[in-house]
């Protein structure tokens, strides 16, 4: 359903970006005491436009990629419920379904651990 909806969403932005159609302002209802509210997804709109001009830009070969931040991430520090044992446990447990090697569990690979690990038996049958 929030594919369904993101989808939709994205190829209307890229229609309305390549002028096939033209935007539509969505009217905002007025509260009661008169102060106006944004829409819950303002802000993911104006981000999401800014990611989707940052990537057309760089696929036309205008923008310059950025480097990723060199932030140095400590899971000890961060994770402060967690005692290092049960944090060894879980990145012995990530690399073990890490198939690529590359630091990050794809779709796939994620469906695969939570099978493996019994959440199939958390779903309704």
């Amino acid at each position: 359903m929030a594919t369904d909806e993101l989808s939709s969403k994205l190829s209307r932005r890229l229609q309305i970006e390549e002028g096939a159609e033209d935007p539509v302002a969505v009217d905002v209802p007025e509260h009661q005491n008169g102060s106006e509210e944004k829409p819950s997804t303002a802000n993911a709109d104006s981000e999401l436009g800014a990611k989707l001009l940052r990537r057309g830009e760089l696929n036309e070969g205008q923008g310059e990629p950025s480097q990723p931040s060199m932030k140095v991430f400590n899971p000890y520090t961060e994770f402060k419920e967690f005692s290092r044992k049960q944090i060894k446990d879980m990145e012995k447990m990530f690399k073990m379904y890490d198939a690529g090697k590359d630091n990050y569990i794809d779709l796939m690979q994620l469906k695969l651990m939570m099978e493996k690990l019994g959440a199939h038996r958390l779903t309704p049958a």
